[in-house]
């Protein structure tokens, strides 16, 4: 549980600095730049995790993609209700 935990608030906190790079490049929403780097993050931060420690990279794909999927929700809730006119 605190190994999924730790996984959501990395993903969470390095998506919004990804996202915020691309944005600061590209005009692109705050949503979409987000989820641009929740996928970037999605495929490092397994390789990192793996790396660095004895867990099989299956295990830690699954974790950091539990992770990826509660940072998109995360994401998705805390989106700008506003419509483009």
């Amino acid at each position: 549980m605190a190994q999924l935990m730790g996984a959501s608030i990395v993903m969470t906190f390095t998506s919004i600095l990804i996202g915020w790079m691309i944005k600061k490049r590209s005009d692109m929403s705050i949503f979409a730049s987000r989820l641009i780097g929740l996928t970037v993050m999605m495929f490092v931060a397994p390789a990192i995790y793996f790396l660095t420690s004895d867990t099989p990279y299956f295990q830690a794909f699954f974790t950091y993609g539990l992770g990826a999927l509660i940072a998109g929700t995360i994401f998705y809730f805390s989106r700008s209700k506003r419509q483009p006119s």
